[in-house]
């Protein structure tokens, strides 16, 4: 983090929130969704508000095309769940620190929200998958700290977003509820390993086969450190990833850019706005509570 870099306070960054969503809400969202570049989803909530990163105290700038910059909520129609949906991450490549790249996961942890949605474009490293795949992260692989070198200090108060290891980070019940309700409403969804690298330059042809043979099904640049971090405050994570390219082939690896990676999230976006509503619909109380 740079001298000039935002402070960020979750308390007051909350207030700040919560005085905006109950313009619009007589409740606090349970149910969290961080949307990955180029995925548009959940556009036509019900009450819905919102507030740009700027307005939100000790906030960093989304700098990645792709991401919006902007938290906002309502329901899933009239009657439905309330949700909370930010429209753009923080990431380690952009020069963020970590607790910077947390933001949104400290934000969503000082609200009270104990359901946390992340989605993400990443590179496919199965040759018989297509760009435009959902992926359901089974569990995850950290590279990003190793990499980083991030944290430096054993004192650091961040250090649990790079070591913490839960029984489950991702939920496993949620998961499974999620997987039949994709099944029953015919949305193709795959199941498999995350690798978390830092970025930004994409992998050669010897990292992905190394990441093959380790067990890996996607890589991406983010996720990761979001994922540890809300399960050490206990709470309920699932992460779907868009398959964006192959990028286990020559070709697939050669073509690679972050543009493809927008374009091909944005023409999935109809299986991930099903997929997302109803991983919203099989949250654990997901019609949120009285705040």
């Amino acid at each position: 983090m740079t001298s000039s870099s935002p402070v960020l306070d979750p308390q007051i960054a909350a207030q700040t929130v919560s005085d905006r969503v109950r313009l619009s809400l007589d409740i606090i969202p349970q149910v969290a969704v961080v949307l990955g570049s180029g995925i548009k989803a959940l556009e036509d909530l019900e009450c819905l508000g919102s507030i740009s990163y700027a307005e939100i105290p000790g906030f960093p700038e989304a700098t990645v095309a792709g991401h919006a910059g902007v938290l906002s909520w309502g329901r899933l129609g009239a009657e439905g769940p309330a949700i909370m949906v930010a429209r753009g991450r923080f990431h380690l490549y952009e020069g963020h620190g970590l607790s910077e790249a947390l933001s949104l996961v400290e934000l969503f942890h000082a609200l009270g929200i104990e359901n946390l949605i992340l989605t993400n474009a990443a590179g496919g490293l199965r040759a018989d998958w297509t760009p435009g795949d959902l992926m359901l992260i089974a569990d995850h692989i950290n590279l990003q700290g190793f990499q980083a070198g991030l944290p430096t200090s054993p004192s650091d108060p961040m250090l649990a977003a790079t070591r913490y290891r839960a029984v489950e980070t991702y939920h496993d019940a949620w998961r499974m509820r999620l997987k039949q309700a994709a099944m029953e409403a015919n949305v193709p969804l795959r199941e498999g390993i995350y690798v978390g690298l830092l970025g930004p330059s994409y992998e050669t042809m010897a990292e992905n086969h190394y990441l093959l043979t380790a067990g890996v099904d996607a890589v991406g640049m983010s996720t990761v450190p979001e994922a540890s971090r809300a399960a050490s405050y206990g709470l309920r994570v699932i992460a779907i990833s868009c398959i964006t390219n192959i990028s286990i082939t020559p070709r697939g690896a050669a073509e690679t850019s972050h543009q493809e990676v927008v374009d091909v999230a944005k023409a999935a976006s109809q299986n991930m706005e099903a997929l997302l509503r109803a991983a919203v619909l099989t949250a654990p109380q997901s019609a949120g509570f009285v705040g």
